[in-house]
């Protein structure tokens, strides 16, 4: 029984549990994110061609230079799936949120007095994190791992200060500035937080000076990418632009459809209630910590997307106040009950079927991009934001899309703008019919503008699926056409195959 509490209670059991508890949260992931398929073009493309695109390719509307801000991330991606398939996407999922997750736990174990690892508590931030980030390949996942490992970096030099035991460790983040800025252009939020501990050290007379050497020396380094220093510019532009129209750009109380963040918003605010109240009752507060969470917070109040950030810190560096509002008798008993369920939810994994592809019928116009494809329907294409990547990933070079989810990276305001008022039939909403070459629309059937486009004399609908309906201008339409199949197998089985023209 000793021997068996031991292994219960040992760092690598524990890691292993978490690690395949965070495959089973990978493969809970019902669909793909909607921009898997522009990172497969992009990776696809460079694989065939042994070199980036500056230019975009997929469009028929104006484009700037294409600066692809996650192309590394990827490339990464694309790998994983190229060569373990379907599974492959779900194990690089559940690798990041595992990486995640033993990064701050090495955070936790550099506090003073610091609690044991806990399943229990690590198994909670994993499930946030996973509801935080729900769909399979997103590549901010990438940034949310620099961000932890960053934070510990810093975290021991804070703390090695205190002991005067000076860390050289800090000196690793120029290298890793270069890894995560061709990575993924969440790189910034790296830097931020370096300058959060600099304004600490400010406050407590630690040693700054080192925080800025380390700034100094990594500001410049971003210039190493595809792009140049451009990228830069590009960066900075991209960090501050508003997106109204983009759900996860979105603050917390801005629509009801933002409802879903709220758990990782209010254990946020538990957070700097736990700080406070320590502040209240032993008449301190630890400055470092408490302008870091409150500031990535604050990010994550305003832009819901950035929520997974004060998470990780909550975690990171407040561990202990977590631990502290336990009835010791209590947690011991939920302890051993969490490595029950954890145990049990690993051997459901293949229930779970991770193997298989995760194109959602509901989520994508899967049928609908068949029909124009087994009918040879060829044009530009005017389709949602959201669904452009998948149709051009479909259905190019015999279908040019007028945009998708790479908004920023490739197109400019103007086109974008245009689209939105298109979809909610407001302002000039006919500018994208009038103004640009379209021969082919596919638009989903509950936005706004799709029983007004039945009535237009120039356009016919000749299908129309469960999510979206097809229309081309009127002299274009036959009377005949072929209907896809409803074999939910054959999509799976031809998920990403294409027109040819990319690798397969």
């Amino acid at each position: 029984m000793t021997k068996l509490k031991s292994i219960f209670k040992s760092h690598i059991f524990i890691y292993s549990l978490l690690f395949l508890f965070s495959i089973f949260l990978a493969s809970c992931c019902k669909d793909y994110d909607y921009d898997l398929y522009a990172r497969f073009i992009i990776a696809e493309n460079f694989f065939e061609k042994g070199v980036f695109n500056y230019n975009d390719f997929l469009s028929y509307t104006p484009t700037h230079t294409w600066y692809d801000h996650e192309y590394g991330a990827g490339l990464i991606y694309y790998l994983f799936y190229k060569y373990m398939g379907p599974f492959g996407l779900v194990l690089i999922q559940g690798l990041l949120l595992f990486l995640t997750s033993f990064v701050i736990i090495k955070i936790q174990q550099l506090q003073k007095h610091a609690y044991p690892v806990s399943l229990f508590v690590m198994s909670i931030f994993l499930i946030l994190f996973a509801h935080q980030n729900p769909s399979i390949i997103r590549c901010h996942m990438f940034s949310f791992l620099f961000f932890a490992i960053f934070l510990y970096m810093l975290e021991k030099t804070r703390i090695g200060h205190l002991r005067n035991k000076p860390s050289k460790i800090l000196w690793f983040v120029p290298p890793l500035v270069i890894l995560w800025n061709n990575l993924h252009g969440g790189v910034f939020s790296g830097l931020g937080l370096i300058f959060m501990y600099l304004i600490g050290a400010l406050f407590t007379g630690q040693n700054w000076k080192l925080y800025l050497k380390v700034m100094v020396v990594s500001v410049p380094l971003l210039v190493i990418n595809p792009y140049g220093p451009e990228y830069i510019d590009f960066l900075l532009s991209a960090s501050i632009k508003a997106r109204e129209m983009i759900t996860e750009w979105w603050g917390v109380f801005g629509l009801n459809r933002t409802t879903y963040y709220y758990p990782l918003f209010f254990a946020g605010v538990l957070g700097i209630g736990l700080a406070l109240a320590k502040f209240w009752n032993k008449g301190k507060i630890n400055i470092t910590k408490f302008i870091i969470l409150a500031s990535t917070l604050y990010l994550g109040t305003i832009h819901v997307k950035l929520l997974s950030l004060p998470i990780i810190v909550l975690w990171a560096l407040y561990y202990n106040d977590i631990m502290w509002l336990f009835d010791k008798k209590i947690y011991r008993n939920v302890e051993k009950f969490t490595y029950f369920i954890i145990i049990c939810l690993i051997f459901c994994i293949p229930l779970k079927h991770p193997e298989i592809h995760k194109t959602n019928i509901n989520k994508f116009p899967v049928k609908e991009v068949e029909f124009i494809n087994i009918n040879n329907i060829k044009g530009n294409l005017l389709t949602e934001f959201g669904f452009g990547s998948y149709v051009s990933y479909k259905l190019y070079p015999d279908n040019l899309i007028y945009m998708d989810g790479r908004y920023e990276v490739v197109y400019y305001d103007k086109e974008f703008d245009n689209l939105m008022n298109f979809e909610k039939k407001e302002n000039d909403w006919q500018a994208v019919l009038r103004d640009y070459p379209t021969e082919v629309l596919l638009m989903e059937k509950t936005i706004p503008v799709y029983n007004e486009l039945e009535k237009l004399p120039n356009w016919v609908k000749i299908y129309e699926g469960k999510l979206c309906g097809v229309f081309v201008k009127k002299s274009k339409a036959k009377k005949h056409y072929k209907l896809p199949t409803d074999d939910i197998n054959y999509y799976r089985e031809n998920e990403f195959k294409n027109k040819g023209f990319f690798r397969k």
